[in-house]
């Protein structure tokens, strides 16, 4: 009897999952301050209110944003379980797997096969950092920006063209405020970055930030790394988690019985613990247990 095959989390659906909007430019914006810059901010904002309501209308502001956070923090609390479910959190052990490009469903087939880790993975980082004393609300900061929110929504919107699974985003903490933010993105292949690489909207993107360059500018910084991960090279452990980086991913396959095309998420079911189908590293590498099974080193 052969292994049984991967078990999806979610089924297969015509059009890819929406994921969450893009709010890193909020996001930075809020975090590239310190604490003591913000609450300097608070108390210089409480003081032009305090000069223009009397005093005891001037506190009922903050106070109602305090009490209202409370309620919401103590509701939440209170229901746990419902508020972890309107987060996202899927309870249990799963495992992230790349869908085969078709696959026969009227076998009851899984889109996953048998075997873990069985294709190659492209991991590529994309990043810039604000290297001025404003952070992102220095020169030029503005128009990065907008130019990685509209790349990043570009590439979902050709997903299938590119083989690409996940876009997401981080903001560095190395600093007291952040000034560093970084997209990881995973592609089927290699053939796929570069023909992301190659297109328009990252044209363009390169092309103003060498003009930005010329005129004198050296305080915005990018950078890239590439990563090509061969099969058997890569696993993933995701627990009581939202889906999150390769675990949120999504691939375009074909389901040959009916000839249609479906998006298949990334997500597996993991198994019960340490004894599960994917219960260890080396399990989830597609390895067996002594992580040696069906991996031969190559030069």
């Amino acid at each position: 009897m052969g292994a049984p095959e991967l078990k999806g989390i979610f089924p297969p659906t015509e059009k890819r999952h929406r994921p969450g909007p893009f709010s890193g430019a909020s996001s930075l914006i809020k975090d590239s301050f310190t604490l003591n810059t913000l609450l300097l901010l608070g108390a210089f904002i409480q003081a032009i209110i305090t000069l223009i309501l009397p005093a005891r209308y001037a506190i009922l502001l903050p106070l109602i944003l305090l009490l209202r956070a409370l309620f919401f923090t103590i509701r939440d609390v209170r229901s746990l379980p419902r508020y972890l479910e309107s987060q996202g959190v899927i309870p249990g052990r799963l495992s992230s797997q790349l869908p085969k490009p078709s696959y026969s469903s009227s076998s009851g087939g899984s889109p996953f096969g048998s075997k873990p880790a069985s294709q190659s993975l492209v991991v590529f980082h994309l990043g810039a950092r604000f290297q001025h004393p404003l952070g992102p609300l220095s020169p030029g900061a503005k128009e990065l920006g907008d130019i990685f929110t509209s790349l990043n929504k570009e590439l979902l919107v050709k997903a299938k063209e590119y083989g690409c699974l996940d876009v997401s985003l981080w903001n560095g903490d190395e600093r007291d405020s952040v000034t560093t933010i970084l997209g990881v993105y995973y592609f089927r292949d290699l053939e796929g970055l570069n023909r992301f690489a190659h297109d328009e909207m990252h044209r363009k993107g390169w092309e103003w930030f060498e003009r930005f360059k010329k005129e004198g500018n050296n305080h915005l910084g990018i950078f890239h790394e590439t990563f090509e991960v061969r099969k058997g090279g890569w696993e993933g452990i995701y627990v009581d988690m939202q889906p999150v980086l390769l675990g949120n991913g999504s691939l375009c396959v074909r389901e040959e019985e009916e000839g249609r095309e479906e998006w298949v998420r990334t997500l597996v079911d993991a198994g019960k613990g340490w004894g599960g189908s994917l219960g260890t590293q080396f399990l989830r590498m597609g390895r067996g247990r002594d992580g040696k099974q069906g991996w031969e080193e190559k030069e």
